[in-house]
């Protein structure tokens, strides 16, 4: 155990109700949450992220289903992170675009973009309809440390990744970009551009959420290697797929 890997101090967990699994067909889901009357800050979020929490907006919640344990928190080892040869030519070819990493803000143009990706992209999912106090309420926190990394081609935003500063990362909490036919891979792209600045930053982890077992939709995490994830109480080095 290093000495950013110490245990959490003990706090009370609230069960959610149960619902339909976004991930998995016929499974039901269900969620515990910190203590909504916690006074979280940074520090504290650093260290329930290691134990495998994430953020929704104010609320830091991890996987709690019973009889299931598909979903693992993924987290890439930059140090050792090499691009493959399709995220090689992805930043090739988009290395004429401006990428800037900037403090979080509820930016007019950034939910312009989100509202226009959800509606072409999640119209069958629950973030739709979109609307500006839903998108402000799920990416951002009064006590949390976020940035976005924001990508421009001749001035026009066209992606945007948000971003959670731990201590020992950045996590990533979620992507939106144009969906267009002009633009390949951006998605791919602000992965590979948060792993850049985690070693910029001298930041060991990227943190990508939730690796989903068995989810086709969350197999693309498992190309950013080598990385680990957390299960049975534990972080482990995850396997490429073969």
């Amino acid at each position: 155990m290093t000495q950013k890997e110490k245990p959490t101090q003990h706090i009370r967990l609230f069960k959610g109700p149960e619902h339909a699994c976004g991930y998995l067909d016929d499974k039901i889901a269900v969620s515990v949450f910190a203590d909504p009357s916690l006074l979280l800050n940074n520090d504290l979020y650093s260290e329930l992220s290691r134990q495998g929490f994430r953020r929704s907006g104010e609320h830091v919640y991890r996987p709690y289903c019973q009889g299931c344990s598909a979903c693992w928190a993924y987290r890439v080892m930059v140090e050792q992170f090499k691009p493959s040869k399709s995220q090689r030519r992805v930043l090739k070819q988009n290395n004429h675009f401006e990428v800037s990493l900037e403090t979080a803000d509820c930016y007019e143009e950034d939910y312009e973009l989100y509202q226009q990706y959800i509606s072409k992209r999640h119209k069958d999912g629950d973030m739709y309809p979109p609307s500006k106090q839903q998108y402000s309420d799920f990416l951002f926190s009064d006590w949390c440390d976020t940035v976005l990394l924001r990508v421009r081609d001749k001035g026009r935003l066209i992606a945007v990744i948000c971003l959670d500063v731990l201590d020992d990362g950045l996590s990533a909490v979620y992507s939106f970009f144009d969906t267009s036919t002009d633009y390949k891979s951006l998605g791919v792209f602000v992965i590979l551009k948060s792993i850049e600045f985690c070693k910029a930053m001298n930041l060991p982890y990227c943190y990508l959420g939730y690796y989903v077992k068995g989810c086709q939709k969350m197999d693309y995490k498992v190309k950013y290697q080598p990385a680990e994830v957390f299960r049975d109480k534990r972080w482990f080095r995850l396997e490429p797929p073969k």
